[in-house]
């Protein structure tokens, strides 16, 4: 987590993929690979320190009791980098939330989309 090789050295993406992201990956690392090399030019090193430390420090859960808007929260049973209680809490201070577990990890929603879509797409009729 703490260098962005992954996303610029593909091979190396796919050797951690599974221990990394959980879910569907877990058997098809050489999937994430292909993800990745798509995603080469996507942001900068600044760009991924300050998601690093955004995500070390900030929080948002003082405000979702005021957030008002349906709010769907799709989260994985598998995965690695964000516990699915983060999602359990979410669900209970949003007032106005779904909360969706599925047995992937944390880049499924991209990798399993075909899974995931359905669910999207009734959430938002």
């Amino acid at each position: 987590m703490l260098t962005p090789r992954r996303f610029s050295d593909p091979n190396y993406a796919a050797s951690i993929a599974a221990e990394l992201y959980g879910g569907t990956v877990r058997a098809h690392g050489d999937d994430v690979a292909a993800l990745f090399v798509r995603q080469l030019r996507a942001g900068s090193r600044v760009g991924y320190l300050h998601q690093l430390l955004a995500g070390s420090v900030w929080t948002s859960l003082f405000a979702l009791p005021a957030v008002r808007q349906e709010t769907l929260i799709v989260a994985g049973t598998d995965d690695p980098i964000i516990p699915v209680a983060n999602a359990h809490i979410m669900n209970t201070l949003l007032p106005h939330s779904r909360l969706h577990l599925h047995s992937g990890g944390h880049i499924d929603i991209v990798h399993n989309a075909t899974e995931l879509a359905p669910v999207i797409e009734q959430f938002l009729r």
